[in-house]
């Protein structure tokens, strides 16, 4: 704005040029004035303009359910959570948030995606759990599994009436001595899944008994069994007196008969006697 003078010798001419010049070119032209001012004198609009100048100066952060203006003159803090997150402040106006080293999630945790997803030295992805430094994977708690368990061709189904395990190649092998707690058996279920199965128990040991299954194919024997022992069983020339009962030998055990009788005066036989042939 350029200073302007009116000297007391000047004439009112020289006063309307200079005043005319002053309102054109030094406040410019009063048809492009804001509807907006309502002041009426040039320290109302300088008022207004400082109030409206200030005010613009404020901004509005929000979390999405809470809304904090902040003023001209006001400091926007940054927190962070401990074992959370930190935040760092950089030039230029810019905030960066990252995660502590040891972060603490207080409630459920997804990581989302079709990638692998890594936590220490195991790594997660396509339903499958793996080690990067190991072939094995340690569980140092109780491991409660609601479905089927599959290692190689072995499963084992889920613990309902009765838990199967089966090998879908062959036979289910196990690589040490097999032990049943005391109180338990080992059952067959047989040919048929029915109410029927066949037992295998023992009698409360008082030393430790083997029993051993001769290398031989065959049925065995029970003491509940009638005529089941062969001569085949048996061995030669093993068969001693002791093993027979009295009068257990008649003329139908013996392999050919000869008869001694005796004969009284009339011709009768009052005595017979039985002996092996030869």
């Amino acid at each position: 704005m350029a200073a302007r003078t009116i000297a007391a010798t000047d004439t009112l001419e020289t006063f309307r040029t200079q005043f005319n010049a002053l309102s054109s070119q030094d406040f410019g032209d009063i048809a492009t004035l804001s509807n907006s001012i309502s002041a009426t004198s040039v320290i109302g609009a300088v008022n207004e303009l400082q109030s409206q100048i200030a005010g613009s100066l404020a901004i509005n952060i929000t979390d999405g359910s809470n809304t904090q203006s902040v003023g001209n003159a006001q400091t926007i803090t940054f927190a962070g959570t401990s074992n959370q997150l930190t935040p760092t402040v950089s030039a230029t106006d810019t905030v960066t948030y990252a995660l502590t080293d040891n972060v603490t999630i207080a409630g459920n945790f997804t990581a989302s995606g079709t990638g692998t997803h890594t936590l220490g030295t195991l790594t997660f992805g396509s339903n499958t759990i793996a080690s990067s430094d190991s072939d094995t994977v340690t569980i140092n708690d109780k491991l409660t599994v609601s479905s089927s368990v599959t290692t190689g061709s072995t499963t084992i189904n889920p613990p309902a009436a009765n838990t199967n395990i089966i090998n879908s190649t062959g036979e289910v092998k196990f690589g040490s001595n097999v032990k049943l707690n005391a109180g338990f058996n080992l059952t067959f279920e047989g040919a048929t899944d029915n109410s029927f199965e066949t037992t295998f128990t023992v009698t409360d040991p008082t030393a430790d008994r083997t029993i051993t299954f001769p290398d031989e194919s065959g049925t065995a024997i029970l003491t509940s069994g009638s005529r089941q022992v062969t001569g085949t069983l048996i061995a030669l020339n093993t068969v001693a007196e002791e093993n027979m009962a009295n009068d257990a030998i008649g003329q139908d055990e013996l392999k050919s008969v000869v008869n001694l009788q005796i004969i009284n005066s009339s011709g009768t036989v009052v005595k017979t006697l039985y002996g092996a042939g030869a």
